[in-house]
């Protein structure tokens, strides 16, 4: 009798680990989605006149995912911070706002450093439109003061 409650109780862990792998490779397959384009993207000015200082990107993949990129033209100096914010438009989510410190995201691009990446947004609804928006910011001693921003267009 002790041997077959040993014998359900593993199989019941069995179980409930074979449930517990379903979402993770759920995710797995959604973070692997080939086809990954840019399907939108700006030119960065550092008070709205040329030259340009980096490009903000609007993705999707395959999957419907969608998320914004910024890469900087070259690493940023001390004081200087830039991120790039997904802006989700129609459906259930209007109006949210993501950027690359949001939880999933790779973390605003600081010094030394040259692109980051908001969070990905699956969106199957096709009324749902987005838009990627990068915005510069340096420190001169008293906080950080936005410099320069600069959108895509507004596209599914």
């Amino acid at each position: 009798m002790k041997t077959l409650g040993i014998l359900l109780s593993t199989a019941g862990l069995a179980g409930a680990g074979a449930i517990a792998l379903a979402q993770p490779a759920q995710a797995v397959e959604l973070a692997n989605c080939p086809g990954a384009r840019t399907i939108s993207s700006a030119q960065l000015f550092r008070d709205h006149k040329p030259p340009g200082w980096g490009d903000v990107r609007l993705v999707r993949d395959s999957c419907s995912q969608y998320w914004a990129e910024v890469t900087m033209d070259s690493r940023l100096p001390a004081h200087a911070l830039t991120s790039a914010y997904l802006v989700q438009y129609g459906g259930s989510n209007n109006g949210r706002t993501l950027s690359c410190d949001s939880s999933g995201g790779t973390g605003a691009v600081v010094a030394g450093q040259r692109t980051c990446r908001t969070p990905k947004v699956r969106s199957l609804d096709t009324s749902t439109t987005f838009v990627a928006v990068a915005r510069e910011f340096h420190d001169y001693g008293g906080g950080f003061q936005q410099i320069s921003e600069n959108r895509t267009s507004r596209t599914r």
